[in-house]
């Protein structure tokens, strides 16, 4: 089956994370990080910059990869994709809502996990622990995980 290759990006300071509501388009009402597809001749990188700046409105200035995530529903109800996840580590400009996010701190300790996808529980700690991983997860038809796997890079 055919797979979407895409980008997600997310910024943090020590004690907070940046989360955006997704308002349209692919799991809307969720809290995400930012990112999408791939657009034709630009690296994977240039796709996180220039979907951070289209769905917050910040220029990035130094990011830096941490995981490859693998995501799949065992019906084929959506298209199997392929998430290059990053880490901002420094930007420039006021980060604000457009018509597709709508972003909001949240304190590390108190993520909105019920309000996010339901993988996001399994990887996202080690995310903020700043460990680099591969990981591969199955959803059945109601988005739930019924299979994952982690590997740890480092």
């Amino acid at each position: 089956m055919e797979k979407v290759v895409v980008t997600m990006a997310y910024i943090r300071t020590d004690k907070q994370l940046l989360l955006a509501l997704k308002k349209r388009g692919f799991g809307p009402g969720k809290f995400n990080g930012y990112g999408g597809k791939i657009n034709d001749g630009e690296t994977i990188e240039q796709a996180a910059i220039r979907e951070t700046r289209e769905e917050i409105m910040v220029e990035v200035d130094k990011l830096e990869k941490r995981a490859l995530i693998n995501f799949s529903w065992k019906t084929n109800k959506n298209k199997a994709i392929e998430c290059h996840v990053f880490e901002i580590i420094s930007y420039h400009g006021e980060i604000g809502e457009t018509e597709e996010m709508k972003p909001e701190w949240f304190d590390i300790n108190k993520l909105p996990y019920e309000k996010m996808w339901d993988d996001d529980p399994c990887w996202m700690p080690h995310f903020l622990a700043g460990k680099k991983f591969n990981a591969s997860f199955v959803f059945n038809d109601d988005d739930k995980v019924i299979e994952h796997k982690i590997i740890f890079l480092e």
